[in-house]
């Protein structure tokens, strides 16, 4: 059998993480605004199953909260986006439902619309990736995906996961029931994608 390898991360401090165009920083209730503006950037929430209406900043507030619960329960870490050198927050990208005895994790994001179409999630989600399968030793890394997100399932097949499953019906939002995309990558995947270059 083989043995779980023990996380290096010890979930004392959320780190920065930097890439060549940003920084991915903790997330405070000084953000509130900004991540506001994100959510209410047109087509931002088209498929984001937390919102049955138009986002209010009471929702916003509650979302710092649950960035800070699942920071302080070890089972998670959300960052904002940043573009250097500005630190205004334009978005957010992490991991939640970490379970080290199983070393999975499961990754989300979402970033103001009129950042899109530069690669910059790209750039944030292959950092939260290295961060998970780096300090985390984690074996395999989900996404799960609404049925017909288009954007977002070429984003993570552009980093490297593959469509696993269909979740038939697995959510229920704005009034009826919608399938789930489940993507999948795995630790030796991730390894070679990076040896190929593929990912930095």
């Amino acid at each position: 059998m083989k043995t779980a390898r023990m996380a290096a991360f010890d979930f004392k401090e959320i780190p920065v993480l930097d890439t060549a165009r940003l920084r991915l920083r903790r997330i405070s209730r000084a953000d509130c605004g900004d991540w506001l503006a994100a959510f209410k950037s047109p087509g931002a929430v088209d498929w984001l199953l937390d919102f049955e209406s138009s986002p209010r900043l009471a929702t916003i507030q509650s979302f710092v909260d649950w960035a800070d619960e699942i920071f302080t329960a070890e089972t998670g870490i959300r960052w904002a986006l940043t573009l250097k050198p500005d630190d205004r927050m334009i978005g957010s990208c992490g991991f939640h439902l970490y379970a080290q005895r199983h070393q999975v994790a499961e990754i989300g994001y979402e970033m103001h619309s009129d950042y899109w179409r530069r690669g910059l999630m790209s750039e944030a989600a292959g950092a939260v990736m290295r961060f998970c399968f780096d300090r985390l030793s984690l074996h395999r890394l989900e996404a799960d995906v609404t049925e017909g997100n288009a954007a977002s399932a070429a984003l993570l097949q552009k980093l490297g996961f593959s469509l696993e499953d269909v979740l038939r019906e697995r959510h229920f939002w704005r009034g009826g029931h919608h399938n789930g995309w489940l993507f999948s990558l795995l630790e030796p995947d991730y390894r070679g994608l990076v040896k190929a270059g593929r990912l930095a």
